[in-house]
């Protein structure tokens, strides 16, 4: 009998939690701390759920981006026709490839509208 157990699935014994040694190609998984063996057929059709906390992995290409969000002050009157503010926020991204040019973004501190231009 072969094994389906994913290489990626912790497997761990029903009777002292201890982690169990990948199976391979034997018919059942012996415990090496309390000696209870299973049947590996018993893990087969276990699903494999994964998940994390926001923040846990640092993300050094959010930070980047959080940091280009806040942006430079530039002198340009908001496009918002509701709006008579003078100042706009602006950063850049390079959002297409290499050789094409930058996505400028905009804000308004006053109102909050918001638009890109491709330079």
């Amino acid at each position: 009998m072969s094994t389906n157990i994913r290489s990626h699935s912790l497997v761990f014994c029903p009777v002292c939690s201890n982690l169990l040694d990948s199976p391979g190609d034997m018919d059942s998984i012996v415990c090496s701390v309390c000696g209870h063996a299973e049947s590996s057929s018993v893990f087969e059709d276990v699903p494999v759920i994964t998940h994390s906390l926001p923040g846990v992995f640092h993300s050094r290409k959010k930070e980047k981006v959080d940091e280009a969000k806040e942006g430079a002050t530039i002198k340009e009157k908001c496009p918002n026709p509701e709006c008579d503010s003078n100042e706009l926020i602006f950063h850049t991204m390079q959002l297409r490839s290499a050789d094409e040019g930058q996505t400028v973004f905009y804000t308004c501190p006053k109102c909050g509208y918001k638009f890109s231009v491709n330079s």
